[in-house]
Parts: structure tokens; sequence; C-alpha cells
């Protein structure tokens, strides 16, 4: 039970504490809109410091802290907080702050602490006097959870590991793009994509110098995922099964799923498992966004939904907690990711098949628009053929008038067959 006296303590710990300086974000997130917000996203993305950089947004725009709440549920004081004990935040505020009138900005960090907090939420909400920001840890924040709690009043956000553009900004890297690609800028571009492919892009990740301290990371966060996002949350009792799944999962970023395979892979281990608890266990992995999927684009989804997928990592840098890094997945990993969180609501992404046989590695658009290949190094008249034809054959199928294909730091373009072949250094798109 969370007492008066409690939130009083910790509100006056938000009263008296200074901003912590972040990298502001390119997510925006509406406060002006009349949803709750929702911020969700793998751990250690960096779900509080967005927080924080729209609290200062707010206080821009003369917003008084008076009128802001921030509380984080992870405080000790608050272990045990009920849905019935929230009231109480509300009266303590009034006693510490002294709101001019108007919205008061709620932000609520690790909201699921807070045992039946949708109730409380959903009545708060419906008052129409305050502006609601919650987030909370992947695994109890999840989308489908929240669609049920909050029916509709939610706006829901996804937070990722930095991007390319947002790891050159924390280093101080922010010149135009023709000032990087005519001068030396370029190299240190290059060495911070060579980092971002071997290390991934979580903020603290980035921050450090040190690779033993970047490992130490990495492993802590798979851990957490693994003990207190899948195992605490779903009960699990098949442990070992479930721990050499994420490693495999892990390990074959940017390639084909089969459930079978690896169910093959476990019983020559000697592990007795289903296809089901297999399954499962990449639902789990989805739903605290360890990885994603993508399936095959066919008109009709049943069929689609019968395809093989494609699995990708979140962040590469989990994977080489297992494995060393390929360079040409690490970089198709970086497109997926980078589309993600560019994705608008109205579109989709899949990856195409040919009659050919052939593939294209992302198409984008509820009606494809879009035609991306990826090839870390064009390296011989052979692959850089194969990378066109396909973009050739699935631009004439789908009556598109060009494809891209993303490289490591190749660029130029060329007329092959009527359609417009673009080639694209992966720092040029990243930071367009």
């Amino acid at each position: 039970m969370a007492r008066i006296d409690d939130f009083k303590y910790v509100l006056t710990l938000w009263k008296e504490m200074k901003l912590p300086e972040v990298i502001e974000r390119k997510i925006m997130l509406d406060l002006d809109a009349d949803k709750v917000i929702v911020i969700a996203g793998v751990r250690r993305s960096g779900k509080t410091s967005l927080m924080f950089q729209h609290i200062k947004e707010l206080m821009k725009r003369k917003v008084t802290k008076d009128n802001i709440i921030y509380v984080n549920f992870e405080n000790e004081r608050l272990i045990a907080t009920k849905a019935t004990d929230m009231d109480n935040l509300l009266i303590a505020h009034s006693q510490i702050f002294n709101p001019i009138g108007g919205i008061v900005y709620l932000f609520l960090d690790e909201i699921q602490n807070v045992e039946n907090w949708d109730k409380w939420i959903r009545k708060v909400y419906d008052t129409k006097k305050y502006r609601i920001i919650i987030t909370g840890s992947s695994s109890e924040l999840l989308s489908s959870e929240i669609a049920t709690a909050l029916a509709g009043r939610n706006l829901s956000y996804t937070v990722y590991p930095f991007s390319f553009s947002e790891m050159l900004k924390s280093r101080g890297i922010t010149a135009g793009m023709s000032s990087i690609k005519f001068s030396s800028k370029k190299g240190t571009v290059l060495k911070a994509l060579d980092e971002f492919l071997e290390y991934g892009s979580f903020p603290e990740v980035i921050l450090s110098n040190n690779t033993t301290r970047k490992m130490d990371l990495l492993s802590s966060y798979f851990d957490a995922i693994f003990f207190r996002d899948i195992i605490k949350r779903y009960n699990l009792r098949e442990t070992g099964a479930l721990n050499i799944f994420l490693k495999i999962l892990a390990s074959n970023y940017s390639t084909y799923f089969s459930s079978t395979k690896t169910q093959n892979y476990f019983n020559s281990m000697g592990f007795e498992i289903s296809r089901v608890t297999i399954l499962n266990f990449l639902e789990y992995s989805k739903s605290v966004f360890f990885a994603e999927i993508l399936e095959q684009y066919l008109k009709s989804p049943r069929k689609r939904f019968a395809r093989q997928v494609k699995s990708y990592i979140v962040d590469v840098g989990l994977s080489k907690l297992f494995t060393d890094i390929d360079k040409g997945r690490a970089l198709e990993n970086a497109v997926f990711i980078e589309l993600l969180r560019r994705k608008k609501v109205s579109d989709n992404i899949y990856y195409l098949k040919l009659k050919s046989g052939k593939e294209i590695d992302f198409i984008v658009g509820r009606k494809p628009t879009k035609l991306i290949q990826v090839c870390y190094e064009l390296s011989s008249i052979d692959v850089k053929g194969r990378e066109t034809s396909a973009l050739v054959e699935a631009a004439k199928a789908l009556k598109l008038k060009e494809g891209i294909i993303i490289t490591y730091d190749y660029d130029g373009s060329e007329n092959v067959d009527g359609i417009k072949i673009v080639y694209l250094p992966f720092w040029e798109w990243a930071l367009t």
C-alpha cells in the first residue's frame, strides 16, 4: 500500500530534481492529443529519457513544474502500490505543488508495478483534467494489453535503440550531408557505422568507449529480457530450452525462421520439445521486442500466414554475445529496424519471392511503392548483376519505375532495362 506520505516523498524528490541531460530522440509525442500516451519498447531503449525530453519541451512552452507530475513506480516507497492507492498521488501533489489551473501532465514511469493500474488510468482520463503519459517494461506493457485495458483511449509509440543518425548526434556529428560526403568527416562516419554494425545502438552501449563495458551491458540486457521479461512474466519452466532458443534467434538474424529445423536442432541435443512450444517462444520474443518477423508479400493473408518468415533482432549487439557479426546480415538487420522506425500506420513491410526464385529484401507500402535490396559490398559484376536483375524483375511485376540497393559505401545510379537503380550508402540513407 502506498500512503499519502509515500507519494509526498517521491514528489519531493521530483520537485528537487534537476532534469538530466538527454540526447533528443526523433520521436515526438503528441502531448496535445486527448489520449493516453503509451511508450513501449525493448528494455533500456530510452523510454524514460524520452519522458524527460518531453517534460523539457513542456517547460519551454511555459508549463510550470507545478503542472507536471513525474513518478517512477520502481521507487522502493511505492512497492505494492494498488489502483486504490493512486488517488493519494493526486492528494500529495496538491499539498506539495501549486498547479495554476489548466491541464496537469502525469508522467508515470513503470506503471505496470501498480496493481490494476488501467482502472485508475481510465478513471483519471475520463475527468479530462490530465494528460497521461505512461511507460512500462516491455514485458508488462504490451500493445495487445494496452488495447484491451484502454480500449481506444491511447496513442502508442514504440521506442527502439538509437538510430544511426541519433548515434552520430550523441557524438556531436551533426554536419550536413554534403559536408560529410566530400570531407574527411566521412571517415569518422564510417568508423561510427562499423561500431553500429558491431555493437548495436542501445544508448548506454553507444555512450561507452570501453568494449568490455559494452559487452557487459549487452549481457545484462539479455539476462534481464530472459529472466524478468519472459521467464517471470509467462511463468515458464523450460528455462534451458528458452535460453537456447533466444541464442539461436540472436545468432540467426536476417535469415529464414523454421520451427521444424529449430525442433530438429533441439532433438539433436536431446530436448523433447514441440513445434507449438517453439512457436510460443517466438511469440514471447516478439512480445518483449527482442525479435521481429517479416512475412512474405502475398495478396492473400491466408497464404501469407502459411509461408516462411524471416527473423530479425531488435539490436545486433545482442547477437555479438553468441556469434561473430556477419556484416552483410548486420546491415540488412539495421535497414529493417530503421524501416520499422520510419513505418507509418498505413505502411506494410514484407519480403518478396519472385517467380524466378530471386528475392527482394524489403517492399514497403500498403500498395508496394518501394523496393529495397541490401548488399554490403558490390564486390563483383556477378553480385551486382544478381541484385539489379531481381529489382528489375520486381519493378516490372509491380509496375514500379525504380529500385534501391542500400550498400555500405557504394553510391550512384544507372538505368537497367528501363528501371532506375539507385545505389545508396547506408549512412546516407539513414541520415535522410
